[in-house]
């Protein structure tokens, strides 16, 4: 029961050509990657949005006591900044991990 659950579950080689992607074991390690660099763009470059912050988006300039802990804080803007620029150091160390795992080295056009 297990086997074909799994094997229902699984794409297989065939089905992963068909929609262009290459059945690696290495494309599965780098996608707990690519997860966590979809993860720092939700914390860093679309800080503002966050639930904790979003009261401050029309004061950006300004001190707020929500953000006074806050990386760069107590004003929305350096706490913005900080954060983008921290999730930028991340998401370079990140792609360049998921292009060693995935043996893309560069981009070829065809």
């Amino acid at each position: 029961m297990t086997r074909t659950l799994a094997y229902a579950l699984l794409p297989t080689r065939r089905t992963a050509a068909r929609f262009g992607f290459a059945w690696r074991p290495a494309a599965l390690a780098a996608f707990p990657v690519a997860v966590l660099v979809v993860f720092l763009m939700w914390s860093g470059w679309l800080y503002p949005l966050r639930p904790d912050t979003v009261g401050a988006v029309g004061h950006p300039v300004t001190a707020d006591p929500a953000l006074a802990g806050a990386w760069g804080g107590p004003t929305l803007l350096g706490a913005w900044a900080v954060h983008a620029l921290v999730a930028l150091g991340m998401q370079v160390i990140c792609m360049a991990m998921i292009r060693r795992l995935t043996g893309q080295a560069t981009a070829r056009a065809i």
